[in-house]
C-alpha cells in the first residue's frame, strides 16, 4: 500500500486525509482482483455468447462447429466430435428443445456454467425460469427443467459415426417456443473460422461483467461480491459509468486478476487437492478442478471453478471420471516438462505412453492448446492431437507410443506421432480418456502418465 499516516498514531488515531484515499484505493483494487476470480465462469459465458452474436447470431440460433478451423478460439474444444451450441433467454419465453436420438449428447447450463439437466436421452425438454408455473397441456413425456438464470447455454455433441447420420441428427434437433416456432429464423450458423471465446481483457471485461449483472438475477451466495463491486461503479440497476479513479483501478486489476486466475489454473498441484495426480514431481493434474455444482465442503469452489473455467467451458459429472469411478471421461492437463518449466513452442519434447496399458475402453487423445487463449493450436498441419484414434499412429520397438511436440517434424518420426507447435507460443495439453479403464482411474503405477521430456 505504501506509507500511511494517522492522527496521533495507528493504534489510537484515525487515518489522515492524505492516507484515507490511498486506503480506499487498496480496498477497491483488491476487491476488483477477487471479482475477476469470482466471475470467471459467468464472464466466460457472456463473452462466448457475445462472440457469436458479434458475427450475426441471435437467441435460439443453432451454431455448428465441425471442422478444425471452426473450432479455433473455443476454450479447449475437443477435435474428435462436432459441437452444436445455442444461447437463449428463458425469461422471454419457455424454450423447448427436441433431442432426436441418444447419439446426440449434452446438457443445458446456467450462466455460471452449472449444469441444469443432462440431455443424453431422446425426447423433448422444456426450459422455464425457476419458480414459474409449468405450462399446461404439454405433450406427454416432456421433461421440465427450471433455470435459475435468465440466459441458458445449450450444448451437445453429435456422436453418430457417419456424416450422413450426423447431418440428419442436426436437422432433427430443434429449439422452439411452446408454439413450435423456432426461436431463430436465421437457420444453422456454420462458421468457417472459430470465434474467440476467452474472457476479454481491459475495460471490455468489466463491461461484459456489468452486462451479466444487469441481465441476471442475483443469487444469494453472490450478494457479498455485488456489495464489493458497488464502489467500483458496477451495481445492478445502475448504469456503468466509471469515474477516472474507478477506471484506473479496474484497468490495473484486470491484469492482476487474470494473472491470479492463470496462476491458480496452471499451478493447481499443492493448492487444489482435487487436482492432485500421481506421485510427487509428476506434472500432470486432474483438469476438472471444480465440482459440477461449484460447492465444496462448507464453501463455494472459488479457486476450483476459476481454474477450470479460465481454460474450459461447461461442467458435468460425466467429465469427472477420476472421481465417479470411471464413468464418462477423464481429463488430465499438463503445462510443464519434467523439470517444471513451461512447455515452449520453439522446443522439442517427447511424451512416452505405454502401449500395453488399456487407458480407455473407447479411445484416448492428447490435444495441444495455446496458453494465450486456451484454444486448439493454430498450426500449419491443422491437427492438434495424437492418440489411439489417430490413423497412422506407430509404436516403437518396445511397444510404446512416443509422441513428439516440436515446430518441425523430427527425422524418422511418423507424421501421426507428431504435433507441430509454434515458435514464441506457450502450450499445454489435455489427455482425454473416453470410457476410462478401471486401471487408469485407480492410478496404478503402470498407468500413471509420465512427464514431458525436453529433447536437448
Amino acid at each position: 500500500i505504501g506509507e500511511l499516516t494517522f492522527e496521533n498514531n495507528y493504534l489510537v488515531g484515525v487515518p489522515t486525509e492524505q492516507s484515507r484515499n490511498k486506503i480506499f484505493d487498496a480496498i477497491d483494487f483488491q476487491r476488483a482482483c477477487q471479482a475477476y476470480i469470482w466471475s470467471v465462469p459467468m464472464t466466460s459465458f457472456y463473452a462466448w455468447k457475445q462472440s457469436l452474436y458479434d458475427m450475426g447470431g441471435e437467441d435460439g440460433q443453432i451454431h455448428y462447429f465441425e471442422s478444425y478451423d471452426s473450432k479455433l478460439g473455443g476454450l479447449t474444444y475437443n477435435t474428435s466430435t462436432p459441437y452444436v451450441i445455442s444461447f437463449f433467454d428463458v425469461s422471454k419465453q419457455p424454450t423447448m428443445i427436441t433431442i432426436p436420438t441418444n447419439e446426440v449428447r449434452g446438457a443445458v447450463h446456467n450462466v455460471w456454467q452449472i449444469g441444469l439437466s443432462q440431455m443424453t436421452e431422446p425426447g423433448q425438454y422444456l426450459i422455464i425460469p425457476e419458480g414459474s408455473e409449468t405450462p399446461t397441456s404439454l405433450p406427454e413425456g416432456v421433461k421440465v427443467v427450471e433455470s435459475n438464470s435468465n440466459y441458458v447455454f445449450f450444448g451437445v455433441r453429435l456422436m453418430a459415426k457417419s456424416a450422413k447420420q450426423r447431418a440428419q441428427d442436426l436437422d432433427d434437433l430443434t429449439i422452439t417456443g411452446l408454439d413450435g416456432k423456432p426461436l431463430s429464423d436465421k437457420g444453422i450458423n456454420r462458421p468457417e473460422l472459430g470465434v474467440d471465446g476467452k474472457q476479454p481483457r481491459g475495460m471490455a471485461f468489466w463491461s461484459i461483467l456489468n452486462e451479466a449483472i444487469q441481465s441476471e438475477p442475483v443469487h444469494e451466495r453472490d450478494r457479498m461480491m455485488h456489495d464489493m463491486l458497488r464502489p467500483l461503479g458496477i451495481e445492478k440497476d445502475k448504469p456503468f459509468n466509471p469515474s477516472e479513479r474507478q477506471k484506473a483501478l479496474l484497468e490495473e486489476a484486470i491484469v492482476v486478476g487474470e494473472i491470479m486466475a492463470k496462476n491458480i489454473d496452471f499451478s493447481k498441484t499443492g493448492r487444489l487437492d482435487q487436482s492432485e495426480y500421481g506421485p510427487e514431481n509428476n506434472r500432470w493434474e486432474i483438469a476438472t478442478a471444480s465440482t459440477p455444482d461449484q460447492n465444496r465442503a462448507y464453501g463455494m469452489d472459488l479457486d476450483g471453478r476459476a481454474a477450470w473455467f479460465y481454460e474450459a467451458v461447461t461442467n458435468d459429472i460425466a467429465m469427472h471420471g477420476m472421481a465417479n469411478g470411471g464413468w464418462g471421461q477423464v481429463y488430465l492437463d499438463n503445462y510443464r516438462d519434467e523439470n517444471g518449466k513451461g512447455l515452449d513452442g520453439g522446443k522439442h519434447y517427447t511424451l512416452t505412453v505405454r502401449g500395453d496399458v488399456n487407458y480407455a475402453e473407447t479411445f484416448w487423445t492428447v490435444t495441444v492448446y495455446n496458453i494465450e487463449n486456451r484454444a486448439i493450436i493454430n498450426n500449419k498441419m491443422k491437427r492438434a492431437d495424437v492418440g489411439s484414434n489417430i490413423a497412422g499412429t506407430q509404436k516403437n520397438e518396445d511397444g510404446n507410443y512416443v509422441f513428439h511436440f516440436a515446430p518441425e517434424k523430427p527425422e524418422g518420426v511418423a507424421a501421426a506421432n507428431w504435433v507441430q507447435t509454434n515458435l514464441g507460443e506457450g502450450w499445454f495439453v489435455y489427455f482425454r480418456a473416453y470410457s476410462p479403464s478401471k486401471e487408469f482411474v485407480a492410478q496404478t503405477p503402470e498407468t500413471i502418465l509420465p512427464n514431458f521430456v525436453l529433447v536437448e
